[in-house]
């Protein structure tokens, strides 16, 4: 199901917003960074959540500055990972370095929620300030995890919460409240977009492994590379002594060579089977909720996204 209405609508509102930052910088990297692609996920789950109410203004405008938030948040995820190529282009950290981009980054995130608090509903700018509290700790719990491979199931769960599912989790919650949805399916939108953000995640670490830079626009490996450990390694350690014993002997002055090796493990087992059986049981987990809902439209949206996420194992 393509939303090609809604998705112009959003695109025309991001437009706008961005014409409305005032430093010509970051007004102009912002365009840049929203030109080289990108899928319109949080946004569009601002608008199909708020089908569960009747859709308004607020609700597009909101989805143009959470694209906004998103944008901020990788550019952060740039700086701390050091990555040089995302969507197939330049990053920020690696054009202008650290400094401007984290200059970009607040400024963004900073624009996004004053045009949130322009609004006018508390819900969701506490609803927002919540998140970006919960994005900062994810950060943070990233950093202090960084070549740290004896972490278990339950932290990469913590981490991938904090910095993938809050914002898919709130673009739902937000389209809720925005289009006057009642408390209680507030609460089962925001648990909607919560275990798809999960799913979204865990199959994103599967790309990193799995494919290459032209089909990402992203080194492959380069979460392991970084020191960042995600759940394709951890089950494969769990599985195989021998690749735990390794994966555990590796520092931040290990050769490239060496990380490369551990991804060419992952990619040659039968783990990534396994991976996608979590991936899914977060989908289920959501399809849970989205049956217990009364709109239609929500259902049908959701689904459609779903299915296309849904792997059988």
């Amino acid at each position: 199901m393509i939303y090609i209405k809604e998705l112009k609508e959003i695109e025309g509102n991001i437009e706008i917003l961005i014409e409305s930052i005032r430093d010509e910088f970051t007004q102009k990297e912002t365009k840049r960074l929203i030109n080289s692609g990108g899928k319109r996920l949080r946004p569009l789950f601002l608008i199909l959540a708020a089908k569960a109410g009747t859709i308004n203004k607020k609700c597009y405008e909101a989805a143009a500055s959470l694209e906004l938030l998103h944008t901020s948040s990788l550019i952060h995820d740039d700086i701390i990972d050091h990555g040089e190529m995302r969507r197939g282009c330049e990053t920020t950290v690696s054009i202008y370095g650290k400094e401007k981009a984290i200059s970009v980054g607040g400024i963004l995130s900073l624009f996004a929620m004053d045009n949130i608090i322009s609004l006018g509903s508390e819900k969701a700018s506490g609803a927002m300030i919540e998140t970006l509290e919960t994005l900062c700790l994810g950060e943070l719990k990233q950093l202090d995890e960084r070549y740290n491979f004896k972490i278990n199931y339950y932290d990469y769960i913590i981490r991938i919460s904090r910095k993938t599912a809050s914002l898919f989790a709130l673009s739902c919650t937000m389209g809720g409240i925005l289009s006057g949805a009642s408390q209680e399916i507030i609460e089962k939108l925001h648990n909607i977009g919560f275990n798809i953000g999960c799913s979204f995640q865990i199959l994103d670490d599967i790309l990193d492994i799995t494919s290459s830079e032209k089909e990402t626009g992203k080194v492959c490996g380069q979460d392991i590379r970084g020191g960042i450990i995600t759940l394709p390694y951890l089950l494969l350690m769990e599985k195989d002594p021998c690749f735990k014993e390794k994966i555990l002997s590796m520092t931040e002055r290990s050769k490239k060579y060496e990380f490369d090796e551990l991804t060419d493990d992952v990619r040659r087992s039968s783990i990534l089977e396994e991976t996608y059986g979590v991936s899914n049981l977060f989908l289920d987990r959501a399809l849970k909720d989205l049956s217990t809902l009364d709109s239609l439209e929500v259902k049908e949206g959701f689904t459609s996204i779903i299915k296309k996420l849904y792997r059988k194992t």
